[in-house]
């Protein structure tokens, strides 16, 4: 397999490919639109309207910090200018999928890695679960003081450590670009000419398992702009001896070689559907298939299969199918259990 960090130049994930003119615009809308309508259909309509008006009215004041309340209770506190989660605003909860999945087969025993953590969205959630320990890895020192920020209104400090590093398949320091949006920012990025950056630690995710101590990982969660392969890359010792029991991956067209790679491992691929509690398997890892989701998701789950019966997917009332040619929504498979 050929390593991430080899892949040529030109080589870009469309989804993180940034467009000029016209083409950028027209693509952001559609995206708004797609996001909205996803939105709606966990919400409502009548609420998915009052959030857009929400997010309308905050993009137009002057605040330079703001806060949002989720429908579970937590409060997620964000730098309006470049921190800002649209979603969040305008939803008032976690729309993907892969949030209720975790949530039907959370198990007290569990160690949850987040690799991105920006804000804390992802580790807020997590450290809500009645799981063991989460641990958020976030280079940009701007979005590490939000999350410790959002982990203290929410009284979660003492159940998340918070690790200021980049992971990466190589380690050093490297400079970090702090972009105007913090979301968007990646080790592979040349700092724009004037704009500021920070010299960052980069390490990889082996090493970090490795130097806390830590057996296995029970979800690891990747999401990082586009750069998923590089952190794939410095995590296959974990990966290859299957000590990552659930993965969330952002999807991208630079990673499907990563995701064949895993397979090979032993890991399984599946989009998951709240609405009838089902896994549909992906068999077919290519950019078509994964963007054709049963529901809509940003993120693809890969469970190991030594874990897969473990999750006690009968008892939480969900069931597996595997995927036939035409799609992955095929023909129902036992659950396992």
């Amino acid at each position: 397999m050929e390593r991430s960090g080899q892949l040529r130049p030109g080589v870009r994930d469309a989804r993180h490919r940034p467009p000029g003119g016209l083409r950028r615009r027209s693509r952001s809308l559609a995206q708004a639109w797609d996001k909205f309508r996803w939105g709606a259909r966990v919400v409502g309509v009548g609420p998915a309207l009052a959030g857009g008006a929400r997010l309308v009215l905050l993009r137009l004041g002057r605040r330079e910090r703001a806060r949002v309340r989720l429908r579970s209770g937590a409060t997620i506190g964000f730098d309006v200018a470049s921190q800002l989660p649209p979603a969040l605003v305008m939803f008032r909860t976690l729309i993907d999928p892969e949030f209720r999945f975790l949530s039907e087969v959370a198990d007290p025993d569990w160690v949850v890695v987040d690799v991105g953590a920006a804000i804390g969205q992802f580790s807020v959630f997590a450290a809500r679960l009645p799981v063991g320990e989460v641990h958020a890895f976030e280079p940009s020192s701007g979005n590490v003081s939000s999350l410790r920020r959002n982990l203290e209104d929410n009284r979660l400090g003492d159940r998340v450590h918070v690790h200021q590093v980049a992971l990466s398949d190589r380690v050093g320091e490297q400079s970090f670009a702090t972009q105007g949006n913090s979301y968007l920012s990646r080790l592979d990025r040349p700092d724009p000419e004037g704009q500021a950056s920070e010299l960052v630690a980069v390490r990889t995710l082996t090493d970090e398992v490795e130097r806390l101590g830590l057996s296995r990982v029970s979800v690891l969660k990747v999401n990082v702009a586009g750069y998923e392969p590089e952190v794939l890359g410095g995590a296959t010792a974990l990966l290859a001896r299957g000590a990552a029991s659930i993965l969330v991956l952002l999807i991208g067209e630079r990673s499907i070689p990563w995701y064949r790679q895993c397979r090979a491992w032993g890991y399984r691929f599946f989009f998951y559907s709240p609405d009838d509690r089902v896994l549909h398997e992906v068999e077919d890892l290519t950019l078509s298939a994964l963007e054709r989701p049963p529901w809509p998701a940003r993120h693809v789950i890969a469970i190991h299969a030594d874990s897969l019966a473990g999750l006690g997917l009968a008892t939480a009332g969900i069931s597996l199918r595997t995927s036939d040619h035409d799609g992955p929504c095929g023909a129902q498979r036992a659950s396992a259990r």
